[in-house]
């Protein structure tokens, strides 16, 4: 046990010290390799350790105790192409420089019989991060360079799932404790002197819990599971408020008002598990609550709906797994034309929050993977991911950047080590 705990806290200061980058939002579409292998499902099927942190109802089928350690290397591809601003017809591309993060899981259950089983678990859930730092001022970005935007979310969850079950059926409920930073700064051009806005990094805690049922059918070989995760309220001091008091944001408007508080959302979801065999086919539906959302909600977030299908074939020692996702992009297009507080006030200035501080636009996301049983107590599984957003365009001419299309690629490799004893 002082093992794992050290273990944990390696990962945390990992974490803490990388720029975590999401897929659905700003959630990852699944947790452990073998989740992010099979498209982020896991609601129904049963992922040995890993189930701690996608429903706590299935830790009951596992056996003795499991130990899980690994993480993701993630690395986005975030770019903004700007037309028609500061230089009629000219049109500049840039990249954004967060390339490359770590994002760490650690997951423990135990079988403790007569129906009970209980697990703690720690990982990077969700993040989002841009930085435009190095783009040089020009006549296409209404000589801004984008403000020099850099924006960093990290989020990291504890959880101490506990289930009971019985014949076909189990649930099961985990405290959850949230940490989060936030960091958001740019180069106010508006103001005299072009001041850097911004008060560094801001943290919080905050507690919440999810909770999941799960029942199988063993002549179908059918397992059908639901989830709910509660919202979990962070606030980070100095950083909303101060980035849009900059913008012309101040006390109640048709966009706020804005306080520095963003809700992490409550989140639904049902799945479905077949396995015959060697074959097991999963898929899992989720609507993530965004516009509910304090923070995001103000931000003009939409509701999403995430689609996953995921399979697994195995073959003595090997496991070969394949999966889709599919989430709409939750962030609109704000049309919005009616100045608030100030000329730059308006639609314009929530789409360049959005779309360049913070664009969770990725919508589509392949994934592959496979695991390995070295021994009947050490197993190994990886996972690759790919994913792609649409192309976004948006307009942003009243704060000189023009009409912005931005996309938002991604590729992440995550890998596991598995103990059993």
């Amino acid at each position: 046990m002082k093992r794992t705990i050290k273990l944990a806290v390696a990962a945390a200061v990992a974490l803490t010290s990388t720029a975590a980058f999401a897929t659905n939002g700003d959630n990852l579409i699944g947790l452990g390799a073998k989740s992010r292998a099979m498209g982020g499902t896991g609601i129904a099927h049963y992922n040995g350790s890993e189930s701690a942190t996608s429903n706590p109802a299935l830790i009951t089928k596992g056996k003795g105790t499991e130990f899980t350690f690994g993480g993701t290397y993630f690395s986005p591809d975030v770019k903004v192409d700007a037309t028609g601003s500061g230089a009629p017809g000219s049109a500049v591309s840039a990249d954004s420089d967060a390339k490359h993060n770590v994002i760490p899981y650690v997951a423990l259950t135990n079988n403790l019989g007569n129906g009970f089983a209980l697990g703690m678990s720690m990982f990077g859930s969700a993040g989002m991060g841009t930085d435009w730092r190095d783009v040089p001022e020009n006549a296409a970005f209404g000589q801004m360079g984008l403000f020099s935007m850099r924006s960093n979310l990290l989020l990291l969850k504890f959880s101490l799932p506990v289930a009971y079950g019985q014949d076909n059926w189990s649930v099961g409920v985990a405290p959850v404790m949230m940490y989060g930073s936030l960091d958001m700064s740019f180069n106010n051009h508006f103001a005299a002197g072009s001041p850097d806005v911004g008060n560094g990094s801001s943290s919080d805690f905050g507690l919440g819990y999810e909770a999941g049922a799960a029942y199988t059918i063993p002549e179908a070989g059918l397992t059908l599971a639901a989830t709910y995760h509660s919202p979990i309220m962070m606030e980070y001091k100095d950083q909303i408020s101060t980035t849009a008091a900059a913008f012309g944001y101040v006390g109640a408007s048709v966009f706020g008002p804005f306080s520095d508080k963003l809700e992490q959302p409550a989140e639904i979801g049902v799945g479905l598990d077949w396995t015959s065999g060697d074959i097991s086919l999963t898929a899992d539906y989720k609507r993530i609550k965004w516009a509910d959302a304090e923070g995001y909600g103000d931000f003009g977030w939409e509701d999403q709906n995430v689609y996953a299908v995921g399979a697994e074939y195995r073959m003595d020692k090997l496991a070969l797994r394949a999966g889709y996702n599919y989430g709409k992009n939750p962030i609109k297009n704000n049309t919005d034309a009616t100045p608030v507080l100030g000329p730059n006030s308006n639609g314009d200035t929530m789409n360049a929050l959005n779309h360049v501080m913070f664009p969770g636009i990725t919508e589509r996301h392949y994934t592959i993977g496979a695991g390995y049983d070295f021994t009947k107590n050490v197993e190994v599984d990886f996972a690759v991911t790919y994913a792609t957003s649409p192309d976004v365009t948006v307009s942003t001419a009243t704060v000189g950047l023009g009409i912005l299309t931005v996309t938002n690629d991604q590729m992440a490799i995550a890998a596991n080590l598995n103990y059993k004893f």
